[in-house]
C-alpha cells in the first residue's frame, strides 16, 4: 500500500503543520494558490477542471429604458433608474423615445417605459413616432417581452396620464407580459416614482436565478443603492427657499386691462441654480375670501382640528396653505361622487368633454354649491387635492443677474359664474407681498426649452403677454455669451401705449445688436385684431429662410390660443415658401419638433 509520503514526495507532517489552525477561508485560498502554481507550470492549452463546483453563470437579458419626456422629469427618473438596474448586474440601455429605432421593438426582452402626457391626453413630441408605430398594423407581437410603465401627468387635466395608460394597454395587447402594475404620477411625482422603481428592481431580481453564492451581480449579493431620482438641491418642493423680494414693478400703463408685475427676488445663499428656459415655482396661498366661502358652503368651522401630513392643525390653516381650492380635478370629483346622491355628477364624470368644460374656471366653493355634500372636517380634508406650486418662466439669466431670479407675473383676476376669482400665487405676489418680504420658491428644470448649445445658431421667439418672460432671459444670456447668432422676437399684447412689456429693454437690445429683429402685434390698436401669428405670415419669406438656415423656433404663452394659432401660421409659412403640399408641410413642422428645433413652453 502506497503511503502519502510516496505519493506527495514530502513529509506528511509538513502538510499537517501547514494546515493546522487555519480557517476554512485560508484553506480555500491555499488550495487555489497551490493549484495556480501547478497550472502555471503546465504549458498546455487543455482545459483543466477544478475540483470544486463552478458557480452558475446567468446570462441576464438587456433592459431597455425608454423615456418620453416633455420637460425633462422623465429623463431624470430614467437616468437614476439605469444606474440601479446596472447595479443588479443587468446590461441596460437608456434611450430617448425620440431616438428609438422602432425596428428594435420586436427583439426587446425587458422594456421599462417612463412617459409623460402632453396637454389633454396627447403623447409628448418625442414619443409620437413610437406611439404611432405601436398602434399601427406593423407593430410586432411581443410574447417574449416583459414590460413596466411609469406614467407622468397632472391631475388637473381630465385625461390624466393618458399616454402612459395607452402604452401600458398596447404593450399588453401586443402580447408582452407586465412585470409590475403601472403607476400614475401627479406633478408631485417623487414618492410614486420611487415606489415603482423599487417594485421593478425587486421583480427583476426575482426574475433571474442567483449564483451559488447567493449573488446576482457577483459582489456577494450587495447591490449598490442609489437614488431613484437625481439628488435635488437643498431647497426644493418639500423644502422651499424663502426668497426676499428685491423689486416689484407693475409693467402696464394706466388704463390697461391687464396687470403685469415684474418681480425680482434674491437667491443669495440658497445655492439654487437655473438656466434660461427653466421656471421658478412659488408656493401659493388660498385667498381669505375663498377659504371663508368654502367653509361656509361646507358648513364647517375654521377652528375644527384635523390631521394633515402627520400634524394636527385648525381647518382654516390647512385650507389656506395646504389644499387646492382654486382648481378642480377628476379625482376630486370621483371622491365627491362617492358621497353625493346627485345623478348629474355621475353623468358628468362619464362624459369627458362635459367634465372638462365643468372643471374649467370652477373651484371647490362652486362644487359645494352645485353638488352639496355633508362632510365631516377630516373627511373633507381627505377628499381635496394637495395645493400645488405655481410655475413661472424665469425672465432672467444668472450670467446677467447673479444670485437673482426675475419673473413676469400676470395677476389673475376675473369674474365667473357670478363671483370674483383670483389666482393663488399671482395675487399673493401682487397684493400681499412687498419688497423685503419673502416668497417660498424652488427651481423647476425644463430640459427641452433651452437655447441652442451653439450660440451662433439663429433663434425665433414668439411670445404674447407674460409669455415674453423666457425670451428676456434668452437675450440676456446671449448678451453674456457674446453670442453671434441672430435673434428675432415676435411679441403681442392688446395696446402699444399700455402693454409693451420691457419696451425700453427690447429697443436697447436692438440698438446694441443683442436682438436682431423685433415685430410686435398690438391686437386692439386697430379695427381688425392683429396677433403674433399674423406677423409670422406677414414675414413668411424671412421666417422660412431663417428655419432653412437652422433657426430654432420657440413659442411661449397660452396653450389653448397662442400655441395652436402659431403652429397653424407656421404651417402656412412652410406651405407657401417651401412650395409644399399640406402633407409635406405637416411633415416639415413635425421634423422641426423631432429635431427639437420647435420648442414650446405653454400653459
Amino acid at each position: 500500500m502506497k503511503t502519502l509520503e510516496s505519493v506527495l514526495g514530502f513529509d506528511q507532517n509538513l502538510l499537517k503543520k501547514i494546515t493546522t489552525d487555519t480557517t476554512d477561508q485560508q484553506k480555500l485560498w491555499l488550495s487555489g494558490y497551490l493549484y495556480g502554481l501547478y497550472a502555471a507550470s503546465q504549458q498546455t492549452d487543455k482545459a483543466v477542471l477544478l475540483p470544486t463546483e463552478a458557480p452558475l453563470v446567468v446570462e441576464k437579458p438587456t433592459v431597455t429604458i425608454l423615456y418620453g419626456s416633455h420637460t425633462g422629469n422623465g429623463k431624470r427618473i430614467a437616468k437614476g433608474l439605469i444606474e440601479r438596474v446596472k447595479a443588479l448586474g443587468f446590461p441596460a440601455d437608456l434611450v430617448d423615445m425620440n431616438d428609438y429605432s422602432v425596428k428594435k421593438l420586436k427583439d426587446e426582452k425587458i422594456i421599462l417605459t417612463i412617459v409623460s402626457t402632453h396637454g389633454e391626453g396627447e403623447p409628448p413630441t418625442s414619443a409620437e413616432t413610437l406611439y404611432e408605430f405601436m398602434y399601427s398594423a406593423r407593430a410586432p407581437k411581443l410574447q417574449n417581452t416583459k414590460f413596466a410603465v411609469l406614467a407622468l401627468g397632472d391631475k388637473s387635466y381630465v385625461q390624466f396620464c393618458q399616454t402612459g395608460i395607452d402604452f401600458d394597454r398596447q404593450l399588453e395587447k401586443l402580447g408582452a407580459t407586465r412585470l409590475v402594475s403601472r403607476v400614475d404620477c401627479d406633478v408631485d411625482f417623487h414618492e410614486d416614482a420611487d415606489r415603482w422603481i423599487a417594485e421593478v428592481l425587486a421583480k427583476l431580481e426575482a426574475e433571474v436565478p442567483k449564483n451559488t453564492n447567493g449573488s446576482l451581480n457577483g459582489n456577494g449579493g450587495h447591490v449598490k443603492t442609489q437614488p431613484a431620482v437625481a439628488v435635488e438641491p437643498v431647497y426644493n418642493r418639500k423644502n422651499p427657499f424663502a426668497a426676499p423680494i428685491l423689486e416689484k414693478i407693475q409693467l402696464n400703463g394706466r388704463g390697461s386691462t391687464k396687470e403685469t408685475w415684474h418681480v425680482e427676488v434674491s437667491l443669495e445663499g440658497s445655492g439654487l441654480q437655473y438656466e434660461p428656459g427653466d421656471s421658478l415655482s412659488i408656493l401659493p396661498e388660498n385667498a381669505p375670501e375663498l377659504v371663508g366661502l368654502v367653509l361656509k358652503n361646507a358648513g364647517l368651522k375654521e377652528t375644527d382640528i384635523v390631521e394633515y401630513n402627520n400634524s394636527k392643525k385648525p381647518l382654516h390653516d390647512i385650507l389656506t396653505y395646504d389644499l387646492e381650492l382654486n382648481l378642480l380635478s377628476k379625482d376630486v370629483l370621483e371622491k365627491w361622487n362617492q358621497k353625493s346622491t346627485d345623478d348629474k355628477l355621475s353623468a358628468l364624470l362619464a362624459n369627458p368633454a362635459a367634465l372638462r368644460e365643468y372643471v374649467y374656471g370652477r373651484d371647490v366653493a362652486d362644487l359645494l354649491h352645485d353638488f352639496p355634500v355633508q362632510f365631516e372636517a377630516q373627511e373633507f380634508v381627505n377628499v381635496l387635492k394637495k395645493l400645488q406650486p405655481r410655475l413661472y418662466s424665469l425672465a432672467s439669466s444668472l450670467n446677467f443677474a447673479p444670485d437673482e431670479a426675475h419673473l413676469t407675473i400676470g395677476a389673475v383676476r376675473y369674474e365667473n359664474f357670478g363671483r370674483k376669482r383670483t389666482g393663488a400665487a399671482s395675487t399673493l405676489i401682487a397684493d400681499n407681498l412687498t419688497v423685503g418680504q419673502s416668497a417660498n420658491v424652488f427651481v423647476e428644470r425644463n430640459e427641452y426649452f433651452k437655447l441652442p448649445q451653439d450660440s451662433s445658431v439663429p433663434i425665433i421667439m414668439v411670445g404674447a403677454g407674460t409669455g415674453v418672460a423666457p425670451f428676456r432671459a434668452f437675450v440676456q444670456e446671449r448678451e453674456a455669451q457674446s453670442a453671434t447668432g441672430k435673434s428675432w422676437l415676435f411679441f403681442g399684447n392688446p395696446h402699444f401705449t399700455t402693454d409693451f412689456l420691457y419696451q425700453t429693454e427690447w429697443l436697447q437690445a436692438l440698438k446694441t445688436g443683442n436682438l436682431t429683429k423685433l415685430n410686435v402685434a398690438f391686437s386692439r390698436d386697430q379695427k381688425d385684431k392683429v396677433y403674433c401669428q399674423h406677423k409670422l405670415v406677414q414675414h413668411s419669406r424671412a421666417v422660412f429662410d431663417w428655419l432653412e438656415n437652422g433657426a430654432y423656433f420657440y413659442v411661449c404663452g397660452d396653450k389653448n390660443k397662442l400655441a395652436p394659432d402659431v403652429e397653424a401660421a407656421l404651417l402656412q409659412v412652410v406651405t407657401k415658401e417651401g412650395n409644399l403640399n399640406t402633407e409635406k408641410a405637416l411633415e416639415y413642422v413635425k421634423n422641426l419638433k423631432k429635431q427639437r428645433r420647435y420648442l414650446e413652453d405653454v400653459y
